[in-house]
């Protein structure tokens, strides 16, 4: 392969067939070295080709030396892959016009974890985090003509286990509870903390060239980083623009000009430089905007558009003949954390402003997408984050146990209008606090939040998830040791990670910790005697053993930021990984899987309940239905305790409540299993998204009871009030499509907030609504627009008792009528027919792959037609085959 820059020829030649993209700017030089490389183990009896960015566990997948590693039993049967040593090589021949640069680069975004990197068997360099931006100069190693490069790895489980050994004291904790089936010390590497184990996820602790790589090389400069950071302004300014560069100069005296530049705006800087060898921090002149400008600012979704311009930068070196550009997409966005005395309360309230607006936080949690990220592709993350746009979220908290995602998962938060609400990645533990431990935590949080910085959709970062909890409330039996904790506590958090983001960024709040009491927590040292306080912060809750159904149960929170049960994914995607044998409730396949302690028997007593559980002579039958029992069941779960938030978004009741955030427990899985999720392994949505679609609709009529009494709220997140407003209460019997009765309840609501409308005692409505009793009775209200008798809102479900005492019931005996492709692209209607009303129905695309735009309903009318959302190609007869129809009536026929 022959380049020809300026005049000369710079030759590249492969000795293992690979792809490079090779790159040149104006006579800077960057190769591709993503592609395939050799993996071999320690003693070389393992010798594969694997694909880079990648892991050992993909390459040995992907050439047959193991099967799927989430089949079965897999996660334990190849642990082996973990405790070898593995190393990547590959081999690079270069010109002398390459080796004559001043400036020769090895550019890793990423290798997990602990690994020493050789360039003709020289050592020039080595990791220890995987969070980490390594640049290695290779300029005294490489030579004219072929060139050996080695990536070798250290077993992070054994690299962390030394590293506990020679550690002065314990560091809790030492290993996951034994249901876990993980691995031990997983705090004392900086890497995925999940990949040892957690009670969703497997212990595959992976080894890997995890991210790009590259090579540089040039003479004068290039641009390793750019921050951008929009300010609202005041009188006529109305946003100011503030940027940084940061450049490394291959020697002493290079000089250049710098163009910055915002298209959209037709407006530029240009900037003369000289630099000195090494990386340099350049600031530009703020540049600033008035309404002539008409700057349209990005909003989160449900309040605007995610307006997005472009930011180009150009270095330019002197002589002319090296050129470095970069380009980021921004979003002009103002976030602001108020924790303002609340009146006739103690504590403080804590929500987040956007543009100088209120806005109620509507959302879930990520955790890593895969055990092996290489597989995390951008279709994936798209899937993904569009599933939780769907459903009325507006946030994202990214978990502090995972990853730092890659760029595209900001990417498409910034495009779909998501915030997120990203963690430093610290979770569930204690740490070393040793001076190498601390300055790689520097380095990781420099080029983390360089890396980071201009997303809009980046609203707060918070110091760890659940470590100051853990600590106040002697998780990890350190109360006899509480100054020496607390103390590292403060020098991990504190004094290294806010005290270097200060430095980088700030134009987003900081939150030491999740659970945490905010501006509280650092009034007692950082360390709150209860980080759960419901009058201060947000707090983490979750109490299996509770009826759920019983909204008293919950707390009144200024903030909820994890909350959740458990539930078993489908069997379309248990399928995935199990045979025949493993297709019963109490078999080991499924002991296995369910890495919380108790879990299956928490999933089935809050089943039990409000629910008959399966009775089916018929093995399979019987574990079909149990699924879906346990999905119905923590669907209505989350639907009680989110509601129940959102209801007090307004309300204060004994000081407790004006709830301005709701982030559930989680939104996606790593594998397949039990886990809290709403969305499986793969994306299939879970009855509880559904669910989700409807609880964190803008506009809710939500009703409960409470104490015998039967209250109804509208909730509305508009930003205009709604002041012809009319809930349509009806009440049916479990044996006809005609309603009992109706009733309309007028209501205005002024712009984001809640209000109750109507209460009644629970046994007056019943006998208003000529209920023979509540087990007789389901009732259903809508918000409408009064005026015009317009929705405004889904259909909401009131069941006056468990469903377990329901009579009435009969077979509604469904079926899908017919499937018709609609106008629009992927979208096909499904129409269905039922003989008497049921419940929770249930539509199931057994082998296409796509969403509903209802699903797990109360059909109450005789025919219904729902949309189906392709996420591949099919055809009307193919989408037919693989449908199916169920309700709750079936588990028990």
């Amino acid at each position: 392969m022959a380049i020809i820059v300026k005049g000369k020829v710079i030759v590249f030649r492969i000795t293992i067939m690979l792809y490079n993209v090779i790159l040149i700017h104006c006579g800077i030089v960057e190769v591709n070295l993503g592609g395939t490389w050799i993996v071999s183990n320690a003693n070389n009896s393992i010798s594969v080709p694997g694909i880079v960015p990648g892991n050992v566990h993909t390459a040995l997948y992907r050439n047959g030396q193991i099967s799927d590693p989430y089949f079965r039993f897999n996660d334990v049967k190849y642990r082996w892959i973990a405790y070898d040593n593995w190393t990547y090589t590959r081999s690079l021949e270069v010109s002398e016009d390459v080796t004559s640069k001043g400036n020769i680069l090895l550019v890793f975004e990423g290798l997990d974890t602990v690994a020493a990197v050789l360039v003709n068997n020289i050592e020039v360099g080595h990791s220890t985090n995987m969070f980490h931006r390594y640049i290695f100069n290779i300029k005294e190693a490489l030579k004219t003509g072929l060139n050996k490069i080695e990536v070798r790895f250290t077993s992070a489980v054994l690299y962390a286990k030394g590293q506990a050994k020679v550690y002065p004291y314990r560091v809790p904790p030492e290993c996951p509870v034994p249901v876990q089936r993980g691995e031990c010390h997983g705090n004392f590497i900086r890497k995925e903390q999940c990949s040892f184990s957690w009670d969703w996820g497997p212990a595959f602790v992976p080894q890997g060239i995890w991210r790009n790589v590259s090579l540089q090389a040039y003479n004068s400069a290039v641009i390793r980083d750019i921050t951008v950071t929009p300010k609202k302004g005041s009188t006529n300014i109305t946003w100011e623009l503030s940027m940084t560069l940061f450049m490394d100069s291959a020697e002493d005296g290079v000089t250049g000009t710098i163009i910055f530049s915002l298209p959209q705006l037709s407006r530029s800087q240009k900037l003369v430089i000289k630099l000195s060898h090494g990386i340099h921090k350049i600031s530009f002149p703020e540049m600033l905007f008035t309404e002539k400008d008409d700057i349209k600012p990005w909003w989160p979704q449900g309040y605007g558009k995610p307006n997005l311009y472009t930011v180009k930068v150009v270095f330019l070196s002197s002589s002319g003949d090296e050129q470095s550009s970069i380009s980021r997409n921004i979003g002009f966005r103002k976030v602001k954390l108020v924790q303002e005395p609340i009146a006739c309360a103690p504590g403080r309230g804590f929500h987040f402003e956007i543009n100088d607006l209120p806005i109620f936080l509507k959302g879930a949690n990520w955790i890593p997408a895969d055990a092996f990220e290489d597989r995390v592709t951008s279709s994936v993350l798209w899937n993904l984050l569009k599933s939780a746009a769907d459903a009325n979220m507006n946030v994202v908290r990214n978990w502090g146990g995972g990853v730092y995602q890659k760029d595209e998962f900001y990417d498409i938060a910034d495009e779909l209008g998501l915030l997120i609400w990203e963690e430093f990645m610290f979770a569930c533990a204690m740490y070393p606090v040793d001076k190498d431990f601390l300055k790689s935590v520097k380095e990781e949080v420099q080029y983390q939040v360089r890396r980071l910085q201009h997303h809009p959709s980046v609203i707060l970062w918070s110091g760890n998830n659940e470590n100051e909890a853990a600590l106040a409330d002697n998780w990890y039996n350190t109360s006899s040791s509480f100054t020496r904790y607390s103390n590292d506590y403060r020098k991990l958090y504190i004094d290294t990670i806010m005290e270097t983001l200060e430095n980088e960024d700030k134009s987003r709040p900081f939150l030491s910790s999740s659970p945490s009491n905010g501006v509280d927590t650092e009034k007692e040292g950082w360390v709150a005697k209860n980080p759960g306080s419901p009058y201060w912060g947000d707090v983490h809750f979750y109490d299996y053993e509770m009826d759920c159904w019983n909204v008293s149960g919950y707390p009144k929170p200024r903030f909820a930021s994890e909350y959740g049960f458990q539930s078993y994914p489908s069997f379309e995607t248990l399928a995935q990984v199990s045979v025949e044998e493993d297709w019963a409730y109490n078999s080991s396949f499924m002991d296995h899987r369910q890495h919380h302690a108790d879990g299956n028997e928490q999933m089935l007593s809050q089943a039990k309940k409000h629910y008959k559980l399966p009775n089916s002579t018929e093995p399979l039958k019987r574990f079909l239905d149990t699924l879906f029992i346990i999905q119905v069941a923590q669907a209505q779960c989350m639907k009680t305790e989110t509601e129940h938030y959102r209801r007090l978004q307004s309300e204060l009741v004994k000081g407790e409540g004006r709830t301005m955030g709701t982030i559930y427990w989680q939104l996606n899985s790593i594998w397949q299993a039990p886990t809290w999720s709403s969305l499986e392994y793969g994306g299939r949505w879970k009855m509880l998204h559904y669910f989700v679609k409807d609880f964190f609709a803008p506009v809710m009529a939500s009703p409960y009871q409470e104490g015998g009494k039967f209250r109804l709220y509208v909730v509305s997140d508009l930003m205009k009030p709604i002041s012809q407003g009319a809930v349509s209460l009806k009440a049916w019997s479990w044996s006809s499509f005609t309603p009992l009765y109706v009733k309309e309840v007028a209501f205005n609501i002024d712009q984001q907030t809640s209000k109750l409308v109507y209460e009644d005692k629970v046994d007056t409505l019943l006998h208003s609504s000529k209920c023979k009793s509540a087990r007789h009775c389901v009732f259903t209200v809508k918000p409408m627009d009064a005026s015009t008798g317009e929705d405004l809102g889904p259909t909401n479900v009131f069941y006056p008792t468990s469903l377990s005492e329901a009579l009435g019931m009969s077979d509604p005996r469904l079926k899908i009528v017919k499937v018709a492709r609609t106008p629009k692209k992927g979208e096909y209607s499904v129409y269905i027919e039922a003989q008497s009303p049921a419940c929770y129905v249930w539509l199931v695309a057994e082998d296409v792959r796509g969403r509903f735009s209802n699903n797990g309903f109360l059909l109450i009318e005789p025919s219904k037609t729902v949309i189906f959302y392709s996420w591949q190609d099919t055809t009307e007869d193919e989408l037919e085959k693989s449908l199916y129809i169920t309700s709750l009536y079936d588990l028990y026929a």
